[in-house]
Formats: structure tokens, sequence, C-alpha cells
């Protein structure tokens, strides 16, 4: 069975956060999406579904999420994760402890939102499964030549 770590799924799913605005500006470029097999597209469909429900259920997570991992405008290259969380916790009027425990709710919220479009798998099962039929189909196939 091929398993995925859940520290390699949430290191994944940040990576996806920090390359929300370059990879939803590669919507537009038809050959970016074909050559990603449309995970891209997925993990943005993901990534705006969790904004949704953060939304609905908690703006002031959301509008953190939008400016932490920079969901609109880019971010300072020249200062560190920590001072923006610190100047975020400053204008939300939140400590910086909760700023670290939504940072992982959000995390989660967007992993969950990713299982639930198909774009990773925790063990590994779907994919497993989907091999599985395709070896029945391809040995189907055989034995009706």
């Amino acid at each position: 069975m091929k398993a995925i770590s859940l520290p390699r799924l949430r290191a994944e799913a940040k990576r996806q956060l920090m390359n929300y605005r370059r990879n939803n500006s590669r919507i537009y470029r038809g050959s970016a999406i074909r050559a990603e097999g449309g995970a891209m597209l997925a993990w943005i469909h993901a990534i705006d579904s969790a904004r949704a429900y953060l939304r609905l259920q908690h703006p002031a997570k959301e509008r953190y999420m939008t400016r932490l991992f920079g969901l609109e405008t880019p971010l300072p290259r020249s200062q560190p994760m920590r001072a923006r969380m610190i100047r975020l916790g400053g204008e939300l009027s939140v400590s910086e402890s909760t700023l670290y425990k939504w940072r992982e709710d959000i995390l989660e919220i967007v992993l969950y939102a990713a299982m639930e479009a198909g774009v990773v798998g925790l063990f590994g099962i779907r994919a497993e499964a989907e091999q599985e039929a395709a070896q029945v189909s391809t040995h189907y196939d055989v034995a009706l030549d």
C-alpha cells in the first residue's frame, strides 16, 4: 500500500497555498493545465472551496488565510513568515498562538477539501482501487481477444 504521511500532506497543502496566485494565473494557459494533468485546477478548486467554507463559518480566518498565504496580493519577499504573522495578529487583534492554531485549522480544511476533490488521498486507497479496476479491465479485454 502506498501511504502518504500527514506531514508530507500538510507540506503539500502549504506549498499549494503559497503557489495559488501563480497557479490561478496559469489556468488561462491551456498547455500548463494539460502538463499538470488537471491537478493544478483541482488544487485551485479545493482552495477556493476552503475559502468559501471559511468565509461562511469564520470570516476572520478567511481574511487571515488570504493575507498569510498571499492568495490575492503578492507576499513581501524580504519579510519572514513569523514577522508577517505578528503583524497580522496586531491587525486582527488576536494573539500569536491563536494565529498558529488558525494556520493549522486552515491547512486541515484545505487538505479535507483536496481529499474531497480527489487530489490527494491519505492511504492511497482510491489509487489502489483504481489500479485494481484497470488491471481487471485489461485482463477482461485480453480474455475477449
